[in-house]
């Protein structure tokens, strides 16, 4: 690495973006039973030059940073590719953008990309024996690696590294025997199968939610109103006993998805004055820009003694009838009203607000009392799969990520009790294919 990226990283290493991996990179032992290759020895580069026809069109792909992988551009005529230096690639290559790569910019090349273009920016390569492909793309997500590809550019800013091929070649890895090879990457597709199939589950359910949302809350053959008439806005507040325990909940402690995350406990009397109170079953909604167009708020609930207080970024939308609190909330999460209010705001650029009256006089369709209760309640049990779905895909993205370091690197080897899980595995993929 050049003295400038040195001192870069010495002086602010958080200038960095999370797509770089800043460390230097150290091998220690070879683990047991694997081999420690030049990166040169195991990566052969592949150009198949492609003579543009002007009247002929061409797939063009690139590759999506933070190990994206190799994704379809646009497809043009050969007369409007501009850089006439092109070169085919084809289903299995390993491709990396030599202007990206710090970044995590390469992939495996997918069959339906087979005979794409690329300029001469990008590199192409092939396996030796030693090295599975598919293993390759799974050890490209490794520290290692990602700290050897920014270790071999050279500049001083992290969007205009010069990648220097050569010196990544001379870089050093550990690799295991090609059975272990196909049995990590077995797990580690089983993992991203779980993950895929929850996040398909996900999608699934907001959908549905999209749908209710649009024939429940947007029936317009309902009574028209408007929100006040089912909530009081910033209402007035009885005065609590300082010595009184209450939640307490930041900008920080609501989601963009409407939820309260965390809330803290503290005592009524230090908290002074300047804070926004609220009690259970309110609903809150962020008043100022971005955090108001992102969706933030929530529905209070678990407070402690029934009580909380917030900062003054929070309207407080109190029901006039508890059992309106989630139809009412679902309103405030609808696109309608976020789009509606962004119209509605006021004061200067950072600092636009959304006042008061435009959630008084948001025009709103009202059932019957038992509609509203049933919509009200579909919908948050809903929400409530989703937040679950959402965590539980979150926590085995950070287990997988965890041990797949340790996979990686060896700290932790599959032995051949896993050799029928990794035939299972290669079969289940063709079949998918």
């Amino acid at each position: 690495m050049n003295e400038a990226l040195e001192e870069l990283e010495a002086e602010n290493p958080s200038a960095y973006p999370p797509s770089i991996q800043a460390g230097i990179p150290k091998l220690g032992d070879t683990p047991k039973g694997w081999t420690r290759y030049r990166l040169g020895d195991l990566l052969h580069k592949v150009e198949r030059p492609a003579k543009l026809v002007d009247s002929e069109t061409y797939q063009l792909v690139t590759a999506k940073r933070n190990r994206g992988g190799i994704v379809a551009r646009e497809v043009l005529r050969g007369d409007q590719i501009r850089t006439k230096t092109q070169y085919y690639v084809e289903t299995g290559d390993f491709l990396i953008s030599n202007r990206q790569i710090s970044h995590g910019a390469c992939g495996i090349v997918p069959e339906c990309l087979n005979r794409a273009v690329v300029s001469n920016e990008y590199t192409a390569f092939h396996t030796a024996d030693a090295l599975d492909p598919a293993f390759l793309q799974a050890l490209s997500h490794s520290i290692y690696f990602q700290q050897t590809c920014f270790h071999s550019s050279i500049g001083v800013h992290v969007e205009k590294l010069v990648f220097r091929l050569e010196d990544w070649m001379r870089w050093e890895f550990d690799i295991p025997p090609l059975q272990e090879q196909k049995r990590i990457v077995a797990v580690l597709t089983a993992w991203d199968r779980a993950i895929g199939k929850t996040e398909c589950l996900i999608a699934a359910k907001r959908q549905r939610k999209m749908g209710i949302v649009g024939r429940a809350l947007f029936d317009t053959g309902t009574r028209r109103g408007f929100l006040r008439d089912l909530a009081d806005i910033n209402p007035r507040n009885a005065k609590v006993p300082a010595e009184t325990v209450v939640s307490f909940v930041g900008m920080e402690d609501v989601s963009e998805a409407g939820t309260l995350i965390t809330k803290t406990d503290r005592l009524r009397g230090p908290l002074g004055s300047g804070y926004t109170q609220f009690v259970d079953g309110d609903v809150l909604v962020a008043k100022i820009t971005p955090c108001f167009e992102n969706g933030k708020g929530a529905l209070a609930s678990g407070l402690t003694n029934g009580f909380g207080f917030g900062t003054t970024e929070f309207h407080v939308l109190r029901p006039h009838d508890p059992d309106d609190a989630d139809y009412v909330h679902q309103i405030t999460l609808t696109r309608s009203f976020r789009t509606s209010g962004e119209r509605q705001m006021s004061g200067s650029a950072g600092q636009r607000r959304v006042p008061q009256e435009f959630i008084e006089d948001f025009p709103i369709f009202v059932p019957g009392d038992n509609a509203r209760r049933t919509i009200g309640n579909l919908l948050a049990s809903i929400d409530t799969e989703l937040s679950a779905l959402e965590s539980q895909t979150k926590q085995w993205r950070l287990q997988k990520s965890g041990l797949m370091q340790k996979l990686l690197t060896g700290e932790r080897q599959l032995d051949g009790r896993f050799d029928n899980f990794a035939t299972a595995a290669q079969t289940a993929a063709g079949g998918a294919a």
